[in-house]
């Protein structure tokens, strides 16, 4: 393979042009796939041609553009399982199916329609559902709809259903 300063330079059809009599150059066609046989780069090749701690975090910053490994360039393949760690990721940068963040439950009492306690509930948190159980028939009624989750330690529904003598049973996603 032939290699020049550090990089890799395809042995088809590339031409080397020389720049201002430095040691750099421009390769007219970057190299594809098929260019690189299977299996060049195994552990013990790049640990003799590369000194540890050579790709810092600044220094791939600087050399990778933003966005390159995405599923949609099929890079985010060449990252395997465990790679990337919770501690990495922004608070709500994951979504869907991977959310690992716990479902939580609470019983409350219900009241007029308004403002009601749920201890714990936050801001970022996302409500699930909120079931009101009848008092008297013990029927269960979906009111999700008309909840939101205004501050910390409160849902409301405001102009909703009022729910005294009921209890509220309410599902959300700690965030």
């Amino acid at each position: 393979m032939p290699w020049r300063n550090g990089r890799y330079i395809s042995n088809r059809s590339v031409d080397v042009v020389p720049s201002g009599g430095d040691s750099s150059f421009s390769v007219t066609r970057a190299p594809s796939g098929s260019d690189i046989e299977d299996q060049s780069f195994t552990e013990s090749v790049l640990t003799s041609l590369v000194v540890a701690g050579s790709f810092t975090a600044s220094f791939l910053r600087q050399a990778i553009p933003k966005a390159t490994f995405t599923v949609k360039s099929g890079l985010s393949d060449l990252i395997g399982d465990g790679f990337i760690s919770s501690r990495m990721l922004a608070d709500g940068s994951v979504t869907g199916s991977k959310i690992s963040n716990s479902i939580k439950v609470a019983l409350i009492t219900g009241g007029s329609a308004g403002a009601h306690t749920v201890a714990g509930i936050r801001l970022n948190d996302q409500l699930i559902a909120v079931l009101e159980q009848n008092g008297t028939s013990g029927i269960l009624t979906d009111l999700t709809a008309e909840f939101s989750i205004k501050k910390a330690d409160t849902i409301d529904n405001t102009g909703g259903t009022a729910t005294s003598s009921d209890k509220l049973l309410i599902f959300y996603l700690s965030r």
